[in-house]
């Protein structure tokens, strides 16, 4: 097994190769350029502290967050390690660290420790396609052959790819015999490999749902052609920085600043997860983040700081209905009860080489709950027992509502 460091050092010096190919802006310029500046809007609804106090008093914030460190000390037991953010009606309730965030230097979880979200990177993609399509640089109706020339499926659009209904095989599964020790594939690998290799589709474009990671690496790479940047950077200047998300990053940056309290993901017996050949690839995962940061993200989901409310709308509705039931899927979220606004869920779990994540919102019942684990544990994924602590059903059901991403 490679020794840590040298891993860490291989891990990106191969990342920063394969992504040499895009013009990179100065690392200080995008630290400093337009930093924070969406910040006040996003919090501009932040409560004075008698208001906050009356609404703590009314909720009964304490039981609640006695509640919930009652059950998550039940999940630490059982091999939960990771932080936890829960909020509701705007007031951070529940706040925690549970855990190690460096193995080999039993340095402890905190704060500011960074986690990588697996497939809820998917609706950061999302909402940098949005923004795009907003700034009338690309169409929701325009097509993946319009921007990468061989491509061989037709009419396959952008929103076919954000909603899952594109029909794409599952690049993990077509392209595994790719794999190279040591090797680091992109994004632009697998369009590539789409090119020449002419996998069989897996369904009739806009037949049906089926979730598949090859759609929003797509997406990625649309990014990075229509803005002229490479992923990474484009998400740090135009939406982490703005948010101010300064604890966020995607995996191929080379901000030398990223390693400070990066998180390891391991195994349920400590091993740590080594170098992933398709670790590259962006966009359908990738976003390392803080519990901190993630909150800030909610609270932009729930104004029109970044984008409008008109578009975040049409993220939220459901697209999918070939199949009965509570679920579905709109642009990078999973719904449940989509068409029911008292009970609708607006959610996504994640699940990547030792990483557990998971987000979960609620517009009516105004909470919102973060779930990041760096040790494999599927109580991550148990979110109806929080669910019911904050609406006040208090059932031992442990339910989840997706067993992984």
């Amino acid at each position: 097994m490679i020794k840590r460091t040298s891993f860490i050092t291989l891990f990106f010096l191969l990342l920063a190769c394969n992504n040499s190919n895009h013009a990179k802006p100065n690392h200080a310029t995008v630290l400093n350029e337009q930093c924070c500046n969406l910040l006040p809007c996003v919090y501009d609804q932040e409560l004075n502290k008698a208001k906050e106090d009356s609404i703590r008093c009314y909720m009964n914030a304490g039981v609640l967050s006695r509640r919930l460190d009652s059950l998550f000390s039940y999940r630490v037991a059982a091999g939960f390690n990771g932080n936890v953010l829960i909020e509701k009606n705007g007031i951070i309730i529940y706040k925690k660290s549970f855990g190690i965030e460096n193995y080999a230097s039993k340095s402890l979880l905190n704060e500011n420790s960074k986690f990588q979200l697996a497939s809820i990177s998917k609706q950061f993609t999302a909402i940098a396609i949005l923004k795009l399509v907003e700034e009338n640089k690309l169409g929701l109706s325009n097509t993946v052959d319009q921007f990468f020339t061989g491509f061989p499926y037709k009419n396959i659009t952008i929103q076919s790819l954000l909603s899952h209904r594109s029909g794409l095989p599952e690049y993990m599964h077509v392209f595994s015999n790719k794999a190279k020790p040591y090797v680091v594939a992109t994004n632009q690998d697998i369009i590539k490999w789409f090119i020449t290799d002419k996998p069989p589709i897996a369904s009739i474009v806009n037949t049906k749902f089926e979730y598949c990671n090859s759609n929003y690496c797509l997406l990625a790479a649309i990014v990075e052609k229509v803005s002229g940047q490479d992923f990474a950077s484009f998400m740090r200047k135009n939406i982490f920085l703005p948010l101010g998300m300064k604890n966020s990053f995607i995996i191929t940056s080379d901000d030398p600043l990223i390693n400070e309290h990066r998180t390891f993901g391991y195994t349920p017996t400590w091993e740590t997860h080594g170098l992933d050949f398709f670790d590259g690839v962006v966009g359908d995962k990738g976003v390392f983040t803080t519990t901190g940061d993630m909150y800030t993200w909610s609270k932009m989901l729930q104004s029109s700081c970044l984008i409008s409310k008109e578009t975040l709308s049409q993220m939220f509705l459901p697209r999918s209905f070939e199949k009965p039931g509570r679920k579905n899927y709109g642009y990078g979220f999973r719904l449940l009860d989509a068409q029911n606004d008292s009970t609708k869920i607006i959610y996504h779990n994640g699940w990547w080489k030792g990483y557990n994540t998971s987000f979960y919102m609620s517009p009516f019942a105004k909470y919102t709950i973060i779930v990041l684990g760096n040790k494999f544990n599927k109580t991550v994924y148990q979110a109806q027992p929080i669910i019911d602590i904050l609406t006040g059903k208090l059932s031992s059901s442990s339910e989840s509502l997706e067993s992984s991403d």
